[in-house]
């Protein structure tokens, strides 16, 4: 019961953020692109550690590319929020400039 609501909640979330503009084709790319990676290193790697684990050291920096990987994401996310915020100040603030 709390998994349906949970995803109700993240449809709400999702329309809102395509209402507010911050959701295009752009930004469905780069995550579906992401979790295709995260999942096309991991997943592989993790089955092949699974098997054959003197190749933990190929494991753990595969682990430490997808971190990496990871922390770009994030601060890729942050950075294109704080960009939308300041565009949406700056269109608040530019018809007032004309009155």
């Amino acid at each position: 019961m709390f998994e349906l609501v949970k995803l109700l909640w993240d449809v709400s979330v999702l329309r809102d953020a395509a209402r507010k503009g911050q959701l295009n084709w752009r930004v469905w790319v780069v995550a579906v692109a992401f979790v295709l990676f995260l999942y096309g290193t991991g997943l592989p790697v993790a089955m092949l550690y699974d098997k054959h684990p003197q190749y933990k050291v190929l494991f753990v920096a595969t682990l430490a590319l997808d971190g990496l990987v990871f922390v770009w994401f994030i601060i890729w996310g942050v950075r294109r929020y704080l960009r939308l915020k300041a565009t949406d100040r700056s269109c608040a603030v530019a018809p007032s400039q004309y009155n």
